[in-house]
């Protein structure tokens, strides 16, 4: 191209962290004082690009791109912004651009406002400084983006301009939400779903199949807004990330979290999830979707769930739950193509690992389980139902007595593994001292403190699931109403399902058969329920109150 045809380009740029007072800064008024500059100035072949919401730190831009596209054609002669912070406000990119890349290309660049003229060396004496200045303008403008985002978060105001999946915005309340009609009903049905025993990948599927828009289509055919993730090619396609977004959200309890994600810094604005403690969550900001007891639910199954193998389509319905009475480590669940589904059956882990001399096989079949399980659930919930007084008498008076045995138990062991961790700690301080003093060898020293090392990690180890299981005692102690109003809902359970199992049941432990490869002998199953504990046989609580009103009436 000859110079004569050669561009000159006029670029605008504007960001939210932008003065917008006066409207000085808009992209109309950027193009209207640089169009006169240029009509001025004698400047012709004039061509406006401009970037509308993108920070000055960002150099991926649309426009941008393009106008660094025509430079690469030798397409450009000059380059025309309002001042240098039109440019960017990145003290090493700007510097780059200005003093290296443009010249390169022979491109003469322009800042009017701050008197800078390429093609007169002593108007960039100051444009590093000026550069410098901008940097710091956006620096200051991202803690005050950053601090205005947390008092947000602390009110509880929802952050960002969609509002999660399942709610749409309320127009009676200022930055407030209430559920949507249309979507509630999908999340939680996915919640629903996942309690049932389908991990994300399956319930994906599901959703997939039956043609429910996802959530990113869904928002666009309702708002007409696109997200970065829009396919409009694949309305009904939903990921498995789309789902364990849903399932992690904690907006479904009716609190609104805050700060869950944050970016490196005002330069780099890739995105970086807080931790859950970094998070703000203001409680009861909205109507919930889902109760505590399902999201609790929902997160103790995800955290257990394990993968399920290719060729088997169903989860393993007592995954996580069932242990042996024995040795204490989980009942493995053994089932292939080959095997005929009612030969399915738990042994040991430990027998399957290391052998008979360690720990015997709990053998035990599948279905035999679940026959167990469903019929005692069935007499306990009924019980519970029928005799509320009584029911509710007998778990106080059982959890009195066996709940502060286990957690004095549970104390003692927790102030022990404290102790011996200090001593450790000693000890090693100890040993250290003497290998110094020459009176341990660093033989000695080596073999001792790998000893120490490794007591010392697996106490640290083990203190934490000691606290949380003591806490967890705490909560549940004598909880007998929540688990009476469980029992009043599910009123007929006709079959086991994962979701029914965890609402009532926390712990399953299967013991060894009185004779071994009898299919008649007696084995005992202790199965613990949640908020409750373990159960006597229904039969024998009711017979002793019979006693009782029997004793009662004689009197």
């Amino acid at each position: 191209m000859a110079n004569q045809e050669k561009y000159t380009i006029l670029y605008g740029r504007l960001s939210q962290e932008d003065d917008l007072k006066g409207d000085s800064n808009s992209i109309q008024n950027q193009r209207l004082l640089l169009e006169k500059y240029a009509k001025e100035n004698g400047f012709t072949n004039v061509k406006f690009l401009y970037d509308d919401g993108y920070s000055g730190t960002n150099f991926n831009r649309p426009s941008w791109n393009e106008l660094l596209g025509l430079i690469e054609q030798d397409q450009v002669e000059t380059l025309i912004v309002k001042d240098l912070s039109r440019l960017g406000r990145e003290y090493l990119q700007v510097g780059y651009y200005t003093e290296i890349f443009f010249p390169q290309k022979g491109i003469r660049f322009i800042a009017v406002n701050d008197g800078v003229d390429s093609l007169y060396e002593s108007s960039n004496d100051f444009t590093p400084m000026r550069n410098w200045f901008n940097e710091l303008h956006a620096k200051d403008s991202s803690k005050k983006v950053r601090a205005v985002k947390r008092m947000q978060a602390e009110r509880g105001e929802i952050l960002g301009g969609r509002p999660p999946y399942g709610y749409r915005r309320d127009e009676s309340v200022r930055k407030g939400i209430v559920p949507d009609e249309e979507t509630a009903p999908i999340v939680q049905r996915i919640f629903s779903l996942c309690a049932g025993g389908k991990g994300p990948n399956q319930i994906a599927r599901i959703l997939t199949q039956e043609q429910v828009l996802n959530p990113t289509n869904y928002y666009y055919r309702m708002t007409g807004k696109e997200h970065k993730s829009l396919d409009t090619s694949s309305p009904y396609r939903w990921t498995s990330s789309s789902v364990t977004g849903i399932l992690d959200n904690r907006t479904y309890l009716g609190h609104m979290p805050g700060l869950r994600t944050t970016t490196l810094s005002y330069k780099n604005k890739k995105a970086v999830y807080h931790d859950e403690s970094e998070q703000i969550l203001v409680k009861n900001t909205h109507e919930a979707l889902i109760t505590q007891e399902q999201w609790d639910l929902v997160q103790e199954l995800r955290q257990r769930k394990k993968r399920t193998p290719k060729q088997m389509e169903e989860p393993n319905l007592f995954s996580g739950l069932v242990f042996c009475a024995d040795c204490g480590k989980p009942l493995v669940l053994h089932r292939a193509h080959t095997m005929e589904a009612v030969k399915n059956n738990f042994m040991c882990y430990t027998y399957k690992k290391r052998g008979k001399e360690v720990c015997s096989s709990h053998y035990i079949r599948e279905h035999d389980l679940i026959r167990i399980i469903l019929d005692d659930l069935r007499r306990v919930t009924h019980f519970a139902r029928q005799k509320e007084v009584l029911f509710a008498e007998y778990i106080n008076r059982k959890n009195s007595f066996e709940l502060r045995k286990e957690m004095n138990g549970l104390q003692r062991e927790l102030d022990a593994a404290k102790r011996r961790d200090s001593e450790l700690t000693s000890l090693f301080k100890r040993l250290y001292e003497d290998n110094v003093l020459g009176r341990v060898t660093n033989e000695q020293f080596r073999m001792l403190s790998a000893d120490y090392n490794d007591e010392q990690k697996a106490l640290r180890e083990a203190i934490p699931i000691k606290e949380t299981r003591l806490q967890k005692l705490v909560d549940s102690a004598s909880n007998v109403d929540a688990f009476i109003q469980r029992a009043k809902q599910y009123t007929e359970i006709r079959e086991l399902t994962p979701e029914i199992l965890r609402l009532f049941i926390a712990r399953i432990e299967v013991g060894e058969k009185s004779t071994k490869y009898s299919r008649t002998a007696e084995q005992a199953i202790r199965i613990v329920y949640r908020d409750v504990g373990i159960m006597d046989s229904v039969e024998q609580v009711a017979a002793e109150d019979a006693e009782n009103t029997e004793q009662e009436n004689i009197a």
